[in-house]
């Protein structure tokens, strides 16, 4: 049973991770940044510099940044899900 759950346990994985990375209402809303910026992911931090602070270039490289994380764990998705087939 567990072998079947594999491929189904790294697609969670990974979509898991963009949605955190992404998440900009949970910690703005519920405690907005406080205390002192302890509770800053990448989507408020991006905000911030791109919003407030007013500098835009700082607020797409903290965008940007999330790619070097992502893209290797995508490739070895669907590296996996390629190579391996599932009988049942």
């Amino acid at each position: 049973m567990i072998p079947l759950l594999a491929n189904l346990y790294l697609v969670c994985t990974l979509l898991c991770t963009v949605w955190m990375l992404g998440d900009f209402n949970t910690p703005e809303i519920v405690s907005g940044g406080a205390p002192q910026g302890q509770t800053t992911v990448l989507a408020t931090l991006g905000v911030d510099y791109l919003m407030e602070k007013g500098k835009p270039a700082l607020g797409v490289a903290v965008a940007i940044s999330a790619l070097p994380l992502l893209a290797p764990v995508a490739w070895l998705l669907v590296r996996r899900m390629a190579r391996s087939e599932v009988q049942l």
